[in-house]
């Protein structure tokens, strides 16, 4: 926005405009008034001289008690550009025809304050002049003033083109765009102080339908929608509109043409290109018998439709926008007849209240009927876009699907079969071990079995002192007899 309270987006608008003048000083289109008439300014001796008042801003600075480096490193420094045109005398001598000044002028204090600037008024743009530009009634001048945040309606009534001077004024929008006011005699000059180029512009023009593309879902996007969103040249965008339907993708079916003595940009229906051209990739015979039997009328339908709901459309938008003004006319008197006293002027105002409302109710009767057209057209063009689509479609019949099905399940079949055959041959490849193998295998994976499982330390008790070693007989021949119990005497007595 042009009343932004970024310090930095003033400084890169003045960094901008210097830059594309310092560019423009190289084209021989920029052509200003001189001694000897309007020369080009390529053609001349230049000099050129830049400045800023970055010490005024300092000074400003330390006044209102704000040290801040680093939002003195963001502030606008008011650039300028002084150019002297002069031409070579008698071989050596310079003569000066003519000049070009461009000054930038910001709302420095208020952006130091934070506050949102306003736009210039008469009063600044004369106390620049004098401040800045000084005198000029040593050769024409051509004074270029930019304000960072825009000039109000007062302001711009002071361009004027003068044998001595020339003034024009530079400002941003609030579409992202810049507005330049000049004399009327000298509009192609003035337009070629606009810092923002064909390239962008036509950028912008690309955003702006891209945004409106749920327009083309129900009607068109109309070149004065775009101009009135973007504040550019309406020739620039009906261009634009008829290169952005030709580079469109072939499935969008995208045209301009004029409707209502404005370009529009519409869907032609929704089928390829090559069912929108009946008999384009048909054999000639084909194409013959199509055109005797009065086939492809679905495809002029559909482009008649298309055309008459775009049509609609942009006389619906014309309804809005007719109500609008009605409203906001409706609202203008319904202050009036609060802030009067007079019995005579509320009378009035009452009788065209009365009026305006009867012509808001015409209105919307109006839009009512449009939106019904709207939808009547619009559903005969789905439906025709169906019946199209469908024939484009090829679609197999009942029975080649039949017969599809059918071979599909044979193979189906047979892919079952042999996978079944593949099963049962792996699980025999699986056991061809012999029984030995298979038992020296099992063996195997024993011990690497037990290796791999740690074994806990077993305690063992303290030996007594090596004796000789004796055999298992030895001693069990050595081993003493039982010593008998009572029970075993009683037994014994008993026998």
């Amino acid at each position: 926005m042009r009343n932004s309270s970024d310090p930095s987006i003033h400084r890169q608008r003045e960094s901008r405009l210097i830059e594309h003048v310092e560019r423009l000083l190289n084209d021989d289109r920029l052509r200003i008034d001189t001694t000897s008439g309007r020369r080009a300014v390529a053609t001349l001796r230049r000099d050129v001289r830049k400045e800023d008042r970055e010490v005024d801003l300092k000074r400003m600075m330390g006044d209102m008690g704000i040290p801040d480096r680093q939002l003195q490193a963001r502030m606008p420094l008011g650039q300028q550009l002084a150019v002297t045109l002069s031409r070579t005398a008698f071989l050596i001598f310079k003569k000066v025809v003519g000049e070009l000044k461009v000054v930038c002028l910001s709302p420095r204090r208020e952006l130091l304050e934070g506050k949102s600037p306003q736009p210039l008024s008469q009063q600044d743009v004369k106390q620049a002049m004098t401040e800045l530009v000084g005198d000029t009634s040593r050769s024409p001048a051509t004074i270029v003033l930019m304000s960072t945040c825009g000039f109000d309606l007062a302001a711009r009534e002071l361009v004027d083109r003068r044998a001595d001077r020339t003034l024009i004024l530079v400002e941003p929008n609030d579409a992202g765009g810049w507005t330049v006011t000049g004399p009327t005699q000298i509009k192609a000059l003035a337009d070629l102080f606009d810092p923002e180029v064909d390239t962008d512009k036509r950028k912008r023009i690309r955003e702006a339908i891209d945004q409106s593309r749920a327009d083309l879902l129900s009607g068109g996007v109309s070149a004065a929608k775009i101009a009135a969103s973007t504040k550019l040249p309406l020739q620039l965008i009906e261009e634009e509109l008829k290169s952005y339907a030709k580079d469109a993708n072939a499935g969008d079916c995208l045209v301009a043409r004029r409707l209502e003595g404005n370009i529009v940009l519409f869907r032609e229906g929704t089928a390829p290109p090559s069912a929108m051209r009946p008999g384009a990739s048909m054999p000639f015979i084909d194409r013959v018998r199509s055109l005797f039997a009065r086939k492809g009328d679905n495809e002029k339908k559909i482009s008649l439709l298309s055309e008459r709901r775009a049509t609609l459309g942009v006389q619906r938008d014309r309804a809005f926008e007719e109500m609008g003004v009605l409203e906001t006319r409706e609202t203008e008197m319904r202050q009036q007849f609060k802030d009067t006293t007079n019995t005579t002027t509320k009378r009035r105002v009452t009788s065209q209240l009365v009026q305006l409302r009867k012509d808001l109710e015409r209105r919307q009767q109006l839009l009512g009927m449009l939106n019904q057209q709207i939808n009547v057209v619009s559903t005969h063009l789905h439906n025709l876009e169906l019946v199209q689509q469908g024939q484009v479609a090829q679609l197999p019949s009942s029975e080649d699907l039949a017969a599809d099905a059918a071979a599909a399940e044979e193979v189906l079949a047979e892919l079952q079969a042999n996978n079944e055959v593949a099963g049962s041959v792996g699980n025999i490849a699986g056991t061809g071990l012999s029984e030995e193998e298979q038992a020296l295998y099992e063996e195997l994976e024993r011990e690497a079995a037990g290796s791999k499982t740690p074994q806990a330390p077993i305690a063992t008790p303290a030996m007594p002192a090596r004796q000789p070693a004796v055999s298992q007989r030895q001693s069990e021949a050595v081993k003493p007899p039982p010593i008998p119990t009572n029970r075993d005497r009683g037994e014994a007595e008993a026998s």
